[in-house]
């Protein structure tokens, strides 16, 4: 039954209303009338486009691809809507596709800078750096007032190791939004592994607590820019990460997370994986809680030996990319120590991929994680290995965020939280400033029932 306001409307005028209630937020109005168009003209390019938007808007990508590729079978020189399947494409990680569309839309507007930004984007997610370069910088030189293409150029240039001209986009970025936190963090992380690279000490990283005393002044609430400051001037006396960096951090770094552990040779999944297949039968049958479970990159270890799969994390955006792997049974938004002490005796094996670092006194989440453990039940984690002298602090917050652990502390807290048949494996963990970090791998059971 038509509206009074729908009555006597053609099928263009009825797209546009549509898209004006979808514009103002009003979706199930507007889908209601895409659905209407569609279902007597269902090639109608506007509607296919716009309703594919709303799909993907409300989380159903299958649908958006669909229809938008059918918008421009239909319309083929349909520069908007090649450009939106590309960014569609992009947050799927199909990025090849998506540097196809971005190259299209270019060749039916060659103005457009969004489209060189985003096929920077792309062509950094498949590591040629040249071609990214070459484009985001053609984004900026068009609109050097778009705060995001100066960003992404950023980007490009941080995983390139081109530092110096990262902090310069960076500081660009800033220049047009103060407030613009990731901007903040990539400038201080880029300053930070040129200090690095310099193998200036602590005391001597001006330039690093400059970049963070200037993101406070921004953003004198920053709890990820105070938290750093403290690591980098070795002024920080916490024992663990606060839980509001953590969440901040991690909800930032969400979707592009996997893409750096890709450029840092990340290697703990597997070691995870290398020590479950030497210990446990994949037969299907444990509780497992997959702790600080991140986007899910230990979830295809894990499933094998699972007949519960739980991932928990602090960050709702990692959450978000875990659930699509669709290989959890659970996933919970939560602090890893008070989540353990509620699960008393749940768990037959709880894992720890790279969590832990971001804790430095491990007593409190090793406990809890005993009293989660089933009786036989095993532990498995990594931790950054810290030099274990005599006089050595049991743990050190480093300048780039994270905790390292001497070997001797870890061993002593498992023993003492009642853990038995603790091994430890020396590996490397993943690469920093082109070096190695050392790790840990460690491995225990509780021994008695609780």
């Amino acid at each position: 039954m038509k509206t009074a306001s729908q009555a006597g409307k053609s099928v263009d005028e009825l797209v546009s209303q549509a898209v004006a209630l979808h514009r103002a937020g009003q979706r199930a109005q507007a889908g209601k009338i895409y659905r209407k168009v569609l279902k007597s003209h269902p090639d109608h390019p506007d509607a296919l486009h716009f309703s594919g938007l709303l799909a993907h808007q409300l989380g159903d990508e299958k649908t958006a691809l669909a229809s938008i590729r059918r918008a421009i079978e239909v319309k083929p020189d349909y520069a908007d809507a090649i450009k939106n399947l590309g960014n569609i494409l992009l947050g799927e990680e199909q990025h090849a596709e998506a540097e196809r569309c971005y190259r299209r839309v270019i060749e039916l507007d060659p103005q457009d800078s969004t489209a060189y930004s985003n096929l920077g984007v792309a062509c950094r997610y498949q590591y040629k750096f040249e071609q990214a370069i070459e484009a985001g910088t053609i984004a900026t030189r068009m609109t050097p007032d778009q705060l995001v293409a100066w960003y992404n150029l950023g980007n490009t240039h941080k995983i390139a190791h081109n530092f110096k001209q990262a902090i310069t986009c960076y500081q660009q970025a800033i220049r047009l939004n103060p407030k613009f936190s990731p901007a903040h963090d990539g400038l201080c992380r880029c300053t930070l592994a040129r200090e690095q690279g310099a193998r200036l000490g602590r005391s001597t990283r001006s330039k690093t607590i400059e970049a963070y005393q200037h993101w406070l002044e921004c953003e004198p609430d920053s709890a990820i820019a105070l938290f750093m400051l403290g690591a980098v001037k070795g002024e920080n006396r916490l024992d663990r990460a606060p839980d509001d960096v953590i969440r901040k951090m991690f909800d930032q770094f969400a979707p592009n997370f996997e893409h750096r552990l890709g450029q840092l040779e990340y290697r703990v999944p597997r070691l995870i994986e290398d020590v479950l297949r030497r210990r446990l039968e994949p037969a299907g049958r444990l509780a497992v809680l997959d702790g600080g479970c991140g986007t899910g990159l230990c979830a295809p270890a894990l499933r094998p030996y699972a007949a519960q799969l739980t991932g928990a994390d602090l960050s709702s955006g990692m959450l978000a990319l875990a659930r699509k792997t669709g290989l959890y049974d659970e996933l919970v938004e939560a602090e890893l120590t008070s989540f353990l002490a509620a699960k008393k005796q749940t768990f037959d094996l709880v894992i720890f991929a790279d969590t832990l670092c971001y804790f430095g006194d491990l007593s409190e989440v090793i406990a809890a994680t005993a009293g989660a453990l089933r009786a036989g039940g095993s532990v498995v984690f990594t931790v950054e290995r810290a030099a274990g002298g005599s006089k050595a602090p049991p743990y050190r917050l480093h300048p780039h965020g994270r905790y390292s652990h001497t070997e001797t502390y870890v061993r002593s807290v498992l023993a003492a939280a009642g853990f038995s048949a603790i091994a430890t494996e020396h590996q490397t963990l993943r690469q920093e400033i082109g070096r190695d970090v050392a790790g840990l791998v460690v491995t225990a059971v509780h021994r008695t029932a609780h």
